[in-house]
C-alpha cells in the first residue's frame, strides 16, 4: 500500500469500496445474511481445529459468491485475508471475523444514511 495517501485519497477508496460492496449485497441479499451470521457464530463460539477448514471454506466460498469479480469491496479484501492460505494461525481466525464485522457493520450503517426516507401523511 502506497504510504503517501492523503486522506481524501482514502476516503475515496473506502467510498469506492463502499459502493461495490452495496453492488455485491443487493445482488445476493441472503449469502450477505448467511456470511454475517457465519462470521459472528464464529466469534461467539469455540472452533474446533478439526471444524476450522471446512468453516473457513465456507466463508472463503460466501466472500467469492458476493465479488466473483474482485470489484474492489470489503468482501474482496476480507476473501484474501481469511482464506487458508494466508491465515497461517488458528487463532487469527476470529479476529479476522470481528474485523469482518465491524467492516460489514459500518458498511450497513453507510447504507442506511444513503437512503433518505421520510413519512408523509
Amino acid at each position: 500500500m502506497d504510504s503517501h495517501l492523503t486522506v481524501g485519497e482514502l476516503q475515496a477508496r473506502w467510498e469506492k469500496a463502499l459502493t461495490a460492496t452495496r453492488t455485491a449485497a443487493s445482488m445476493h441479499p441472503n449469502t450477505y445474511r448467511d456470511l454475517k451470521a457465519r462470521a459472528a457464530e464464529i466469534v461467539e463460539n469455540p472452533v474446533d481445529i478439526n471444524d476450522y477448514f471446512p468453516k473457513v471454506e465456507e466463508l472463503v466460498n460466501h466472500l467469492k459468491t458476493m465479488d466473483p469479480g474482485g470489484h474492489g469491496s470489503i468482501f474482496e479484501i476480507f476473501n484474501a485475508r481469511i482464506s487458508p492460505s494466508s491465515i497461517w494461525q488458528v487463532k487469527l481466525l476470529r479476529m479476522d471475523c470481528k474485523d469482518l464485522l465491524a467492516h460489514l457493520q459500518a458498511f450497513d450503517e453507510w447504507r442506511r444514511k444513503q437512503h433518505h426516507l421520510r413519512m408523509v401523511k
